[in-house]
């Protein structure tokens, strides 16, 4: 295993089973080369990983950086303890999502509110049109999420008293109630899985982190009155 960071030094390395590209930027540069292995993708959201590697998957996979809309409902339900409905807003661009988001949804006894993300509206009045969902479920869309943005997604939010999980530790830690978290040790398990199939030829498909556990902002949490039940804390897929 190799780590993409210099692509034109890889030609003169020995061939590894295979390259780790960090990031959509690191992917595109491997993919642009030819390699003597296949890349495997880490750090790139699914968005973003799409957008780089569509017409090339020979020879690519990756682990989203994002957590598995499955874990994040999952999460959802457990947290709320209700069936309630979840709110999203997805792009143009991403509108095959809300079929994902919703058989997710769906599996774990909740309900979908999706609307397309309509830019000259600006986010805060995009939120208003899923004011009616008990909880919002925020994913890596380049065409809704910008860091210019998200203090006002956590805004407006909170002002409706509207718990936010996002998708990242960091995000938990700026205000968002919860989410579920992959660690390093975690990918790089389930890059040890990659790499049993490499070396039998096997390229695995692009895939959600694997192992995840849950990360809480307390203080959030008890600002929206949301009691956080010790079995949550303790939900995940460890290694």
């Amino acid at each position: 295993m190799s780590a993409v960071s210099d692509v034109r030094q890889l030609r003169v390395v020995p061939a590894p089973r295979f390259y780790v590209a960090i990031g959509a930027g690191s992917l595109a540069a491997a993919l642009g080369e030819r390699l003597n292995a296949p890349s495997v993708s880490m750090l790139a959201s699914r968005q973003a990983y799409e957008r780089v590697a569509v017409g090339r998957e020979a020879g690519v996979t990756g682990i989203y950086a994002e957590p598995a809309p499955m874990n994040q409902m999952r999460l959802i339900r457990a947290l709320l303890r209700r069936r309630v409905t979840v709110g999203a807003l997805i792009s143009r661009g991403s509108v095959p999502m809300a079929d994902v988001l919703r058989e997710a949804a769906t599996v774990h006894g909740l309900t979908l509110h999706a609307e397309v993300y309509e830019p000259d509206l600006g986010l805060s009045r995009n939120l208003l049109r899923i004011a009616d969902a008990a909880a919002v479920l925020a994913f890596p869309d380049a065409g809704v999420y910008t860091t210019q943005n998200l203090r006002e997604l956590l805004e407006a939010t909170y002002r409706r008293r509207q718990p936010v999980f996002g998708f990242s530790s960091a995000l938990v830690a700026a205000g968002t109630l919860a989410s579920a978290v992959s660690e390093a040790d975690d990918l790089a398990a389930q890059i040890a899985g990659f790499a049993s199939e490499l070396t039998e030829r096997r390229i695995p498909p692009p895939q959600y982190p694997r192992y995840w556990r849950v990360a809480v902002n307390e203080s959030v949490a008890r600002s929206l009155n949301v009691v956080i039940e010790p079995p949550v804390l303790r939900m995940g897929d460890r290694p």
